[in-house]
């Protein structure tokens, strides 16, 4: 443990909890503010879909290109502008209440988003000690849930004292700040930059061969994508299938919204440090697998009249399930990469976990407007989360050390 207090992870873990915590609430601030922002847009707000597709298309694209930005530029750099396109897609979702512009900044946002994982990927491994990485990935990915989680508890109060436009510029200082005190540990953490380092497409096609070239690699991104279509299916529809489908408040909807994120963060770190040690990651992988299918069920059977206790039961079990695994994928990405290739192969490896979160809620959605509701649509995603623990479980053999 006291190799985790060295001077440079000391320092790069908690800047990169920083940067994804405040880079995933700017993401996630439109699925909070849907139903408000929904009548100012004139869609309906099932249409949070698209906007979430818009975002992680962008962030896969900008995401495979990011190996590249990373050697040139270094990990805080890139991650600075990162931060600054989650400040400029806030300020323009709120800048004009027009649908177009509102894809617009989920192209900025999509555009900070995609190089996050791969920069923590890059930095993290080069300063972690090995046995101790899974671990240290999930600390960091707990800045997923956590965003959220500031998402769901500081847009409702803000809408509910101004709107939902002023309310979005409002949580935007929080990583203009962020970005802005990152400077202070550039020149220590970026010391390994390469400012001659050649950006080219070839680059970018590498991070896909790198994934499809590999079985192992190939399998955890079939499962990942299981993975995260269901999660932001779960995560763009929750606070709308609250409110609307149930008639429920948007404090209470928020609520459940922030307690899935929230139980996300200690559920993050117990199962890093369970994996690799105490249960193959693989074999743990799978099982979350088997518990988002169960809590998903659970969820699709939500009447109001449940007591406050059980609703919250199982948004603790949906997040620890469906939101829990993202620091485990990338930790094994990161493992199973070739020597020197971590930022590419996890580049690579989000790219197939985004095209989950891109085609996870529009197919979601369709499925509620017009193939027979919210409960068909769960059904789905609870049948493609067993599948994929199944698969995991079965290959089991590829989480072996080595």
């Amino acid at each position: 443990m006291r190799l985790l207090f060295e001077k440079k992870i000391s320092i790069a873990l908690p800047a990169m909890l920083a940067i994804q915590s405040f880079g995933t609430m700017c993401c996630f601030a439109g699925a909070v503010v849907a139903v408000q922002a929904a009548v100012d847009l004139g869609v309906k707000s099932t249409s949070i879909g698209i906007y979430t597709a818009v975002i992680y298309v962008t962030a896969m694209l900008s995401g495979l290109s990011a190996g590249s930005l990373l050697a040139r530029y270094g990990v805080i750099r890139t991650c600075q502008v990162a931060l600054l396109m989650g400040v400029l897609g806030l300020g323009l979702a709120s800048a004009l209440p027009f649908w177009p512009v509102a894809i617009g900044a989920a192209l900025l946002l999509g555009m900070g988003t995609g190089p996050l994982n791969p920069a923590g990927s890059r930095i993290l491994a080069r300063h972690a000690p090995p046995q101790w990485q899974p671990f240290v990935f999930s600390v960091k990915q707990t800045g997923t849930p956590l965003g959220g989680m500031l998402a769901g508890l500081l847009l409702p109060p803000l809408v509910a004292l101004y709107d939902w436009r002023l309310a979005l510029v409002a949580i935007s200082v929080i990583p203009l700040v962020t970005l802005l005190g990152l400077q202070l540990i550039r020149s220590e953490l970026d010391d390994d930059r390469d400012p001659a380092f050649r950006i080219s497409f070839t680059g970018i096609l590498a991070s896909l061969r790198l994934i499809l070239t590999s079985k192992p690699l190939v399998t955890l991104a079939t499962a990942g994508y299981f993975y995260t279509f269901a999660q932001l299916s779960l995560l763009s529809f929750m606070v709308i299938y609250l409110q609307e489908e149930n008639g429920l408040s948007a404090e209470f909807a928020g609520g459940i919204f922030a307690i899935i994120h929230a139980s996300a963060i200690p559920a993050r770190i117990a199962w890093g440090a369970v994996a690799g040690r105490l249960l193959s990651t693989w074999v743990l992988l799978g099982l979350l697998g088997v518990m988002m299918s169960i809590s998903i069920v659970a969820i699709s059977l939500f009447v109001p009249s449940w007591p406050f206790w059980l609703t919250g039961l199982i948004a603790v079990m949906l997040g620890a399930s469906t939101n829990g695994v993202l620091g485990l994928l990338m930790s094994e990405f990161a493992r199973l990469a070739p020597e020197n290739k971590v930022g590419e192969t996890a580049g690579g490896g989000q790219f197939f976990l985004f095209f989950g979160i891109v085609s996870g809620p529009p197919i979601f959605g369709a499925i509620v407007e017009f193939g027979g509701g919210y409960g068909n649509a769960f059904y789905l995603i609870a049948t493609t989360t067993f599948v994929a623990g199944c698969l995991l479980l079965l290959s089991a053999r590829h989480g072996r050390p080595g």
